[in-house]
């Protein structure tokens, strides 16, 4: 399932990124990369998702959401 999918609050693991090398990196530098868990602080309906990973809250983009993939 992609990040768009979870609700508010909920915590997941990455198992895998789609998309190109710059995208992917991008991803990496924010700190998701497969492994990392995550939770969703807010996701607002077609806003960008808040999500905190690592300690810290990073702000994605629903496309760019729609192409990490997490369990």
């Amino acid at each position: 399932m992609s990040l768009v999918e979870l609700a508010d609050g909920s915590r997941a693991v990455v198992s895998g990124i789609e998309g190109g090398r710059h995208f992917r990196k991008k991803l990496m530098d924010l700190g998701i990369i497969p492994g990392m868990p995550v939770t969703v602080v807010r996701r607002a309906g077609r806003n960008p998702m808040v999500l905190a990973v690592m300690g810290r809250q990073v702000v994605l983009g629903r496309g760019m959401a729609e192409k990490v993939f997490v369990r």
